[in-house]
């Protein structure tokens, strides 16, 4: 029997397994709505839900830049320390008097830079991106302590849409996270780029054999990660108000987290931008909703811990019972 017959064959397990999949993010976050809601009232509230959007907007650029390199099969875990770096640079160049807008281009740049410093490890080097990003990831964080010498770094906003400013109640640098996040679900769905990444990472020497540059694309995703952290980087600046030597090392695992309960397969090949805006809705409303609840800030790790561990072993439990479904009709 053929490979198509095959899976035609699972067709209707692979359905139910897919409506699971796809059904368990909502159903979750309606219960976490319902719960906050009822256990912390002003969970619902306009000015709460706006502080989580303004809270939670870096880390929606960093789950957006973590998408990219997860549908590779791949991961950066030096985006947290990355954007600590990129942080410190951007706020001392503001507090010195340079100009807003060429502070931005200069994160972006220097974002950019240091996404291709990974890049470099793991398309040139060919070392595991888990094991290149965690040696980089040990790197930023020195360099930021470096940078940074028992002295804070105090600033604002470097320009509004980048901070906490609000019209008409609407945080506006949730616009800026709704258009990046358009912009990128377009090109992964509509532009050769994202389709090849699509490629790459349901089958890398697949696609390799296809003509994919495997290579270039892989390097091109790396560095957008890091352009992403940029941006991020100032709006991290913006929100708290002050670089210090750990700046950004907390968001990490919520970006991670974001990506895989949103439903994107950590396995590659598999999810979208889209998908992470659910996750990273979920993730924020609990970290928000126990903030509120009282519950001690350690816990948040935790909860999103688990979360992780769960959408990973749901992800991986699924594409194995597909292909033992296949596999047990040859």
């Amino acid at each position: 029997m053929t490979t198509a017959a095959l899976t035609a064959r699972a067709e209707p397990s692979a359905r139910l397994l897919t409506v699971l999949r796809d059904a368990l993010l909502p159903i979750l976050l309606l219960a976490e709505v319902i719960f906050f809601g009822v256990a912390a009232p002003d969970f619902l509230s306009a000015a709460n839900l706006g502080n989580v959007v303004i809270n939670s907007a870096d880390l929606a650029l960093l789950a957006a830049g973590m998408t990219l390199v997860v549908l590779l099969a791949g991961i950066d875990v030096s985006v947290g320390p990355m954007l600590g770096v990129v942080a410190w640079v951007g706020a001392t160049l503001f507090v010195a008097g340079l100009p807003p807008l060429l502070v931005v281009l200069i994160s972006v740049l220097l974002g950019g830079v240091l996404g291709a410093v990974n890049a470099g490890l793991i398309v040139g080097g060919r070392i595991s991106p888990i094991i290149a990003t965690l040696g980089t990831a040990a790197v930023f964080k020195t360099i930021l302590f470096v940078l940074w010498d028992s002295t804070d770094v105090f600033t604002g906003p470097v320009i509004p849409l980048l901070g906490p400013a609000r019209a008409g109640g609407v945080p506006l640098v949730g616009l800026v996270v709704l258009v990046m996040f358009g912009i990128f679900a377009y090109v992964l769905r509509r532009r050769v780029f994202g389709r090849r990444l699509f490629a790459i990472g349901n089958d890398a020497e697949g696609a390799r054999l296809l003509g994919v540059p495997v290579g270039r694309t892989s390097f091109a995703a790396y560095v957008l990660v890091g352009a992403l952290v940029g941006v991020a980087a100032l709006i991290y600046v913006g929100r708290v108000g002050v670089v210090q030597a750990t700046a950004g090392q907390e968001l990490t695992l919520p970006a991670i987290a974001a990506v895989v309960v949103g439903g994107t397969s950590i396995l590659g090949g598999e999810g979208g931008v889209l998908r992470t805006l659910g996750g990273l809705v979920f993730i924020a409303l609990l970290q928000n909703g126990v903030v509120l609840m009282g519950v001690p800030p350690l816990w948040n790790g935790v909860l999103v811990g688990v979360a992780v561990a769960l959408a990973v072993a749901f992800d991986v439990l699924t594409r194995r019972s597909l292909d033992k479904r296949i596999g047990a009709q040859k």
